[in-house]
C-alpha cells in the first residue's frame, strides 16, 4: 500500500495519469473544450465623404498644391477632438518635403471645417530628417505621439534602408515634448507607419517595414511593451504576396479590436494606391494573408470609433487636396 501510494504521489507530481493493470479506460468517456464562436463582421463605409481640412485653404507662403498623408484622430484634455498627421505639397518628394506634422481641431468629430493651427512637430535639423506617420495614444491625461524620422543617410531613398521609430508626449496636445532616447528602435524597410494600442494589459507598437534586409516583401510588425519605453524585439504579424519597394505594399498599418477579434487594416500603396485590405484573426500577433475580410477604395485610412454605434473612417493621400471623414458600420 506505501509502495502505491508513493506511486500515486510520484505521478501526480509528474501530471502522470495511472491505469490499474486490467482496467481500461472508457473509450466513449472524452473531454470537450468549449470554443467561443465568432462572427467575422466586415466594414463598410456607410456616409458622404466631407472634406474636413484642406491645406490649401490656409497655406499661402508657397504658390502650389498642398496635401496630406499619414495621420491620427483623438480626443484631447479640452473636449475636443485633434488630427496630426504628414503635409506636404507638390511636387511631391517625401523625403525633402515631408518634414512637419499638421495639426487640426474640431468641438464635434461631425463638424465639416476643422480649425488649422500651428505645425504639432517640426523635423531637427541633423537629427530627424522627416516627419512621418504619427499616431496617438492616450493614457492618464497624457497624450503620446509615436512617429518616424527616416533615416540621415545620403541614400537612404534608394533602398530598405532603416527607419526610426520616436515618440514625444503632450499634456495639452498643443505642445509636445520629444522622449529623451530617441529613437525607440530602429528597423529596415524605411520601418515606419505606427500604431500603438493596449491590450489585456500588453502594448503593442504594429508598424510597416520588410521582411527583413533581404527578403524586400511589404510586411507589418509588432513589438510589445509593460510600459511604452522598453519594447521587445520584432515579429512579422503579416506579410503581402506583392513585390513592392520599401514596404509599399503593407502601409498604414490600423488595429480594431471588436467583439473578441482583431481586424487589421494595410493600405496596399505601391500596387494599388488607394487600396486598403482588412484583415481578421484571434491572434493580435498572425494576421494570414488568407485572412482577407474587405478591401476599401481609400489611403491610409484611420478608422475612429465615437461609441459602439458611431464610427467613422478617413481617406487622405498625395492625390487628394487634404483629409476627408465618412461615417463607417460593421457589418
Amino acid at each position: 500500500m506505501k509502495v502505491l501510494l508513493k506511486l500515486v504521489s510520484i505521478a501526480m507530481v509528474l501530471g502522470l495519469s495511472l491505469i490499474p493493470l486490467g482496467c481500461h479506460q472508457n473509450s466513449k468517456k472524452t473531454e470537450t473544450t468549449k470554443e467561443t464562436t465568432f462572427r467575422v463582421e466586415t466594414p463598410e463605409i456607410s456616409g458622404e465623404w466631407q472634406h474636413i481640412f484642406n491645406p490649401n485653404d490656409t497655406r499661402s507662403e508657397i504658390d502650389t498644391t498642398w496635401y496630406t498623408n499619414d495621420h491620427s484622430f483623438a480626443k484631447g484634455p479640452d473636449g475636443k477632438w485633434h488630427a496630426y498627421g504628414i503635409i506636404g505639397h507638390k511636387p511631391i518628394n517625401p523625403w525633402t518635403g515631408e518634414n512637419k506634422l499638421f495639426h487640426i481641431s474640431a468641438d464635434s468629430i461631425s463638424q465639416l471645417t476643422w480649425e488649422d493651427h500651428d505645425y504639432a512637430l517640426k523635423a531637427k535639423p541633423g537629427v530627424e530628417r522627416v516627419l512621418w506617420a504619427p499616431h496617438i495614444y492616450q493614457e492618464d491625461d497624457k497624450s503620446h505621439m509615436f512617429y518616424n524620422i527616416g533615416n540621415l543617410q545620403e541614400k537612404a531613398p534608394y533602398y530598405a534602408s532603416w527607419g526610426q521609430l520616436c515618440m514625444a508626449e503632450s499634456d495639452d496636445m498643443f505642445n509636445w515634448k520629444r522622449h529623451e532616447f530617441n529613437p525607440l528602435f530602429s528597423d529596415p524597410g524605411h520601418a515606419r507607419d505606427s500604431f500603438v494600442f493596449k491590450d489585456n494589459g500588453i502594448y503593442y507598437f504594429y508598424y510597416t517595414r520588410t521582411f527583413n534586409e533581404v527578403d524586400t516583401r511589404s510586411s507589418v510588425a509588432v513589438r510589445t511593451s509593460p510600459d511604452l519605453k522598453h519594447w521587445s524585439g520584432p515579429k512579422i504579424v503579416h506579410t503581402q504576396p506583392y513585390e513592392a519597394d520599401w514596404a509599399g505594399d503593407a502601409e498604414s498599418p490600423f488595429i480594431v479590436k471588436r467583439n473578441g477579434l482583431y481586424y487589421l487594416f494595410v493600405c496596399r500603396a505601391l500596387t494599388d494606391y488607394n487600396e486598403t485590405h482588412v484583415y481578421w484573426s484571434k491572434d493580435p500577433l498572425n494576421f494570414p494573408i488568407e485572412n482577407l475580410v474587405t478591401s476599401l477604395p481609400l489611403h491610409a485610412p484611420e478608422v475612429i470609433k465615437v461609441n459602439e454605434s458611431e464610427w467613422y473612417i478617413s481617406n487622405t493621400g498625395w492625390d487628394k487636396k487634404g483629409l476627408y471623414l465618412a461615417k463607417m458600420k460593421w457589418k
